[in-house]
């Protein structure tokens, strides 16, 4: 892959998830990689641990979302 094709990706995943949360997800990549299991077998386990990270984003969107419409309101209100 062209490498500023590859680094514009990696901006954009990271402004999607947060930046910390892409680290983690690219921990585990790396940890898995090193084991002896099968390539099906690595996903399959990034997957699963990786879920947890996705769902605490997707949370914590969800809980932003919830604090600037309450905000919006408030602000109309004023």
């Amino acid at each position: 892959m062209n490498s500023l094709l590859f680094l514009t990706l990696q901006t954009i995943i990271k402004a999607l998830v947060g930046s910390l949360n892409y680290e983690r997800i690219k921990a585990l990549v790396t940890d898995t990689d090193a084991t002896s299991l099968s390539g099906d077998d690595k996903r399959a386990l990034v997957v699963q641990e990786a879920r947890n990270v996705g769902l605490a984003v997707g949370y914590a969107l969800l809980n932003l979302a919830i604090e600037v419409a309450v905000n919006s309101l408030r602000s109309r209100k004023s």
